[in-house]
């Protein structure tokens, strides 16, 4: 005896809960922020599925491996031979045979969307033949469409019979057999498990329960182990005595595969068929006939009893495998807005006049130290030595004879010498102050850019990031040099005030003369040694006035540091002025921008966390509502007892 699934109350328990439940989803899907591509797939299966649950026909697929006979057993069914064997088979497609209401026909699909009807002109002109109604005219037809080149563009066929196959509203998909050489023949019977509200699988009896089919049972077809039936095929092949061990065998492996009560069903659909057609070509032997007139029998009491069960249990299950989607592409949109949510937060932005302001203080601190070195570093060692030999030159030969004069030569060849040092010095300190502000700029374009241009990518803006500027610390002044007579007066004051050099009238003539010359130094210079103007030899003059000059000299020299820390506030100052117009125009260009973008993340993460506690309780939902639907399916199906053969 074997067990069966049978509805209750004609389906009334779950038709209203899959409309339910499919309404949800299709308001969910308007609701859930999916990507376009995915929601479109989900929606496709909606449809799908809503399609499946509006269809009364019961849809049968018929399974089995190449050579295995089951391209016999449905043209037994259909009492011709129409389908070609499925070795021959090239077709990607799943061919469905319903019947015709007493005509034949062919509807053929392909895969450009257009439809083709058999016979009509336009199938005779794509076909490269002329095709009328009659019988053979069907099965050359169809062959060509389902084993020449043809083939490639088809991507749905359906045959109508006038043979009511398996009772009343039944469609049958035939499936092409498969085999480890044609991937794609398997793919296509995977395809129809998921559509089958019924499976007949044909197992060959001559070589039953392969590895390949026993895989497939196991695999795609696990869900249908209590509706599916087996044709055990090819039984005149095997003697009388094998025939009751074989049958025994393959429900024994049954069994093993976690079919409890397995249906089985031993016939000869060749020697069937062959009667059918040719009713006088029948040997001396039994007719096979009776026996599959008795399996085909079965088989439409099988869909009769079990049509209602069978295909809730196939919108059940196609509802299931939907709503696991729709869980799985929540929690997938739940962990991708969860991702952005945590890049937002953790770009930890500053307000931008504290961006601005942290920048410019870097900047200025750093020209604070690197112009000061830059102009310090510029007064070079041999500064000394050059401006001695400068002051040896200015009263050689017979230059030191006029006194007044060579003093003179003496005070214009140190003011141009620490006037060159001290410009060059600061010129120095400004180019370290442009190349400061240039590579400031840069590092300011740079981490705006870091900073808000990510701020940007994340709520969705493009915009082109600041070019650095170029930017100089422009129209910076000579160095400031009007003090330096009365520094070197002071200093050559110090140095002269404890000896005793002057003598009379030499010493005041010197002095005056020399301060006419070069105000300050010339003064101290001539007075320091205008007492030795007079009979002494050139030489000897020279060497004394070298030697009472070259301190004061010396003196004065080391008062360049002085001079160019007097000049540098001036080029610090421009700096300043630099760093500031540049924080302003920063503010102008980019202020309202910044904050329009603040804005928006603020928004953005707000419309993030609703996100994702919609995605959270939508992939919650659809998980609850799956174990209602698996619940349901064993509620609306309940086993019952089969009638005897």
């Amino acid at each position: 005896m074997t067990k069966q699934l049978v509805v209750s109350g004609q389906g009334e328990g779950w038709a209203p809960a899959v409309a339910g439940h499919l309404r949800w989803i299709h308001d969910l899907l308007g609701s859930l922020r999916l990507p376009a591509e995915q929601r479109d797939v989900l929606r496709s299966r909606l449809r799908a599925v809503q399609a499946r649950a509006a269809d009364p026909e019961l849809w049968v697929a018929v399974f089995g491996e190449a050579s295995s006979g089951k391209s016999t057993l449905l043209n037994a069914f259909i009492q011709r031979r129409l389908l070609p064997s499925s070795a021959r088979v090239t077709t990607h497609t799943t061919t469905v045979l319903r019947y015709g209401d007493g005509a034949e026909g062919m509807v053929v699909r392909m895969a450009d969307d257009a439809v083709l009807t058999w016979p009509s002109g336009a199938f005779a002109q794509w076909a490269g033949r002329r095709y009328v109604s009659g019988p053979a005219e069907l099965e050359d037809a169809l062959e060509r469409v389902l084993t020449s080149e043809l083939a490639e563009q088809v991507r749905g066929l359906e045959v109508l019979s006038p043979v009511r196959l398996l009772g009343g509203d039944t469609a049958v998909l035939d499936t092409p057999g498969f085999s480890v050489s044609n991937r794609g023949h398997r793919e296509l019977a995977v395809a129809a498990a998921q559509q089958a509200d019924l499976a007949l699988v044909v197992v060959p009896a001559v070589a039953a329960m392969s590895m390949m089919l026993v895989d497939f049972i196991n695999g795609p077809l696990l869900d249908h182990h209590d509706r599916c039936a087996f044709v055990l095929t090819k039984v005149d092949l095997l003697d009388e005595d094998e025939r009751s061990e074989v049958v025994e065998l393959v429900e024994s492996r049954l069994k093993d595969l976690g079919i409890s009560d397995p249906v089985l069903l031993p016939c000869s659909p060749g020697e069937a068929l062959k009667e059918i057609t040719m009713p006088g070509a029948r040997g001396t032997g039994a007719s096979e006939l009776p026996r599959f007139r008795a399996v085909e029998a079965r088989i439409a009491r099988l869909a009769a009893e079990r049509r209602q069960s069978a295909i809730a249990a196939t919108v059940l299950g196609l509802l299931s495998q939907l709503l696991s989607a729709v869980e799985e592409s929540a929690e997938t949109q739940r962990a991708a807005l969860s991702r952005t949510e945590c890049a937002l937060a953790a770009l930890s932005l500053p307000d931008f006049p504290a961006f601005l302001n942290a920048w410019a203080q870097r900047t200025v601190d750093r020209a604070g130290n690197e112009v000061n070195h830059a102009a310090l570093a510029s007064v070079p060692v041999a500064s000394r030595a050059e401006l001695d030999t400068k002051v040896v030159a200015a009263v050689a030969g017979d230059k030191i004879s006029d006194m007044a004069e060579a003093t003179g030569n003496v005070s214009r060849v140190v003011r141009l010498h620490l006037r060159k040092e001290a410009e060059r010095a600061v010129r120095a300190a400004a180019d370290q102050a442009g190349e400061l502000l240039t590579s400031g700029a840069e590092e300011l374009a740079r981490d705006f850019t870091a900073q808000y241009s990510a701020l940007a990518a994340l709520v969705g803006d493009v915009w082109a990031a600041p070019v650095a500027p170029p930017v100089a610390a422009t129209d910076l002044p000579a160095p400031d040099l009007s003090g330096v007579d009365q520094t070197l007066t002071e200093i050559c004051a110090r140095l002269t005030s404890s000896d005793n050099w002057r003598t009379g009238g030499g010493a005041m003539a010197g002095a005056l003369a020399s301060s006419l010359i070069a105000p300050g130094i010339g003064t101290v210079i001539g007075g320091a040694l205008g007492a030795f103007i007079g009979k002494r030899s050139s030489d000897a003059t020279r060497a004394q006035f070298l030697e009472r000059a070259r301190p004061i000299i010396a003196a004065a020299h080391d008062e360049i540091g002085t001079l160019i820390s007097e000049s540098l506030p001036r080029v610090r100052g421009g700096v300043i002025d630099s760093v500031a117009a540049l924080c302003e125009q920063y503010e102008d260009e980019w202020g309202g921008e910044i904050a329009r973008l603040t804005a928006a993340n603020d928004l953005q993460r707000a419309e993030l966390a609703a996100g994702i506690a919609a995605a959270k309780k939508a992939a919650a939902s659809a998980r609850h509502r799956r174990k209602k639907v698996v619940a349901l399916r064993s509620e609306a199906t309940r086993t019952a007892p089969d009638f005897e053969e």
